[in-house]
């Protein structure tokens, strides 16, 4: 596996915040009479922007009208849950590791389908930012970040390896052509074939052994 760019997928690749985002959604849908079905959309469309995923639940699921400064609100509120908690939570194991070692030697992205303002905001709180050359999130969505990075660093897909944590961040790759590595997260890759990994480490290890 030769790449010449690296992205990474950011929660539960760089850092361990899957289950305070899956906390606070059932935080603020507890009580409602879906919930069940609420959940499992939130856990299956982890590539949604938030704000669309509130939409397709509000209408979609509950068929409830909204205006928009309801999905704002909800938005802020799911920010305020989550954000300080992320910026304080574990990194993935060997990610600062991986992000140091690999900074010096191949251009590092962030793609991620949280906002990018507070993205850059919580990369920038752990003190990462200056190890990447970008940083992208919603609601560009990743085909969209991918596009820009081949452009930008003048590649084709199959130069760039994307490292993520979900059967989405697979299809995706897939999809663009991408090389893929998994980060095991749970069973997060149980349906798919996918070369993967329990941790950054590992993952620093074999992307080392194959360049």
């Amino acid at each position: 596996m030769e790449c010449k760019v690296i992205v990474l997928d950011f929660d539960g690749v760089v850092v361990e915040s899957n289950e305070i985002k899956n906390r606070a959604f059932s935080e603020m849908f507890s009580g409602y009479s879906r919930y069940e079905e609420i959940m499992q959309y939130h856990r299956s469309h982890n590539h949604v922007f938030r704000q669309d995923k509130f939409r397709h639940i509000l209408g979609n699921i509950l068929g409830q009208s909204f205006q928009d400064s309801d999905i704002l609100k909800m938005a802020d509120k799911f920010s305020q849950l989550t954000r300080q908690k992320i910026i304080e939570c574990p990194l993935v194991k060997g990610a600062e590791n991986f992000i140091v070692y690999f900074s010096s030697k191949f251009p590092l992205y962030i793609a991620s389908a949280t906002p990018t303002d507070e993205l850059k905001l919580i990369v920038e709180s752990r003190k990462l930012n200056g190890y990447f050359k970008g940083i992208y999130g919603a609601p560009t969505n990743k085909a969209q970040m991918f596009d820009e990075i081949f452009k930008k660093e003048k590649i084709s897909p199959d130069d760039l390896v994307f490292i993520g944590d979900s059967k989405e961040d697979h299809d995706v790759a897939v999809n663009l052509g991408l090389q893929f590595i998994g980060r095991i997260n749970g069973n997060n890759f149980q349906d798919v074939k996918v070369l993967s990994f329990k941790d950054l480490s590992e993952i620093k290890s074999f992307v080392m052994g194959s360049n």
